[in-house]
């Protein structure tokens, strides 16, 4: 399915544009071994590059690109819709930040000289943005399992999550 997006998204640029594709993984973790001290690291690596180039811990491999702030956790707030909302707020301000420079240059692009010598026009773009559930519903801004339609990529209502003979609109 990237073979094709690849083709629709270098079909949009400029003739001499490259696409330069990102893939952002973001996850929350734990800096200590007591699991006390957690932090929202965002990493990103080269869509343009071989998997087996990019998926390595070495060069070529992902790169920490920036850190999300994490509303800390209050008992007396845990559950209520404004603190759920708040943690939403802060997430998508955050990331929005982050993804500011791209955005700005996936309009115009810019000239770089590569490795090989030869200067080309990039276009950077988000083309994989990675996460397990729990940031896809942040991300969505739904509830989780306690949604109305808890999928994050369409709005299947939760009590047919079991039928897979249906399709159902994409959220958008």
């Amino acid at each position: 399915w990237t073979g094709d997006r690849w083709w629709d998204l270098q079909s949009l640029l400029p003739e001499n544009g490259v696409p330069f594709a990102f893939i952002l993984y973001a996850d929350k973790t734990h800096l200590s071994l007591a699991g006390t001290v957690k932090a929202y690291p965002v990493i990103a690596r080269c869509g343009n590059l071989p998997v087996d180039i990019r998926n390595v811990d070495g060069p070529g491999g992902g790169r920490l690109v920036g850190w999300l702030p994490i509303v800390p956790e209050d008992s007396d707030e845990d559950g209520k819709l404004s603190y759920m909302n708040l943690k939403h707020v802060v997430w998508h301000k955050s990331f929005s930040i982050l993804l500011i420079t791209i955005l700005l240059l996936s309009a115009t692009g810019f000239a770089h000289k590569c490795y090989d010598g030869i200067q080309r026009w990039l276009f950077p773009l988000i083309l994989i943005l990675s996460a397990d559930y729990e940031e896809q519903c942040v991300m969505a801004l739904i509830r989780g399992l306690n949604s109305a339609c808890p999928c994050p990529i369409c709005l299947v209502p939760r009590e047919e999550l079991t039928d897979h003979s249906m399709t159902y609109p994409k959220r958008t």
